[in-house]
């Protein structure tokens, strides 16, 4: 906290969830509270940015955003679409549902998430919902990915079962989860999983 005061910021950009946000305003220190949950807050965020800085650069980054994702889309065959996919943000569980700007990705892409956005875009799940989901593909970080196989009941899920599980490195999970202009790097990384281990 000191050291953020200490540089004297013209702002400090944090996330809804950061509980740093009214200790630094106290401070004095101006404070935008931005949550990208989905692909429609993260255009409002690459505007909201685009103002402040005075960039003029936000319906460019967006453009060439929504291009990546359609490219990365039509480039999969008609085979892969369909698939039914658990995509895991970290080993609370958390997954990624229909309507996180991951699950809107996941969508254009063909896939279909087993997370329903009835659970919200983020849902910590009883991996219990997995099982009984038994999803075709599996994504996770590498992070997360240890001992997946071992969870209670995931030897029967359909992914464990045929080894159609991506595991993501670190700088490919920041990549994957963190909303901004490499969403369609994201979509590419999404898209090349689901070429290699889809049904």
């Amino acid at each position: 906290m000191e050291a953020i005061v200490a540089l004297k910021p013209d702002v400090v950009l944090l996330a809804k969830s950061s509980r740093v946000t009214e200790r630094l305003e106290a401070l004095g220190v101006k404070v935008v509270v931005l949550e990208p949950k989905n692909h429609a807050d993260v255009r409002r965020v690459l505007e909201t940015l685009d103002r402040m800085l005075g960039t003029g650069d936000a319906q460019r980054v967006w453009r060439a955003i929504d291009a990546s994702v359609s490219a990365a889309a039509q480039s999969l065959p008609e085979s892969v679409k369909h698939t039914r996919v658990y995509f895991e943000v970290n080993s609370a569980p958390y997954a990624a549902g229909e309507s996180s700007f991951i699950g809107e990705t996941l969508t254009r892409l063909g896939a279909k998430n087993i997370v329903p956005a009835s659970l919200g875009p983020f849902p910590k799940l009883n991996p219990e919902f997995v099982v009984r989901a038994d999803p075709d593909l599996i994504m996770v970080g590498e992070r997360s990915a240890q001992g997946i196989e071992q969870r209670p009941g995931w030897g029967h899920i359909k992914a464990v079962r045929n080894g159609r599980i991506c595991i993501f490195t670190s700088a490919e999970s920041d990549v994957l989860v963190r909303p901004g202009p490499r969403m369609g790097e994201a979509a590419r990384l999404m898209a090349q999983c689901l070429l290699a281990k889809a049904v």
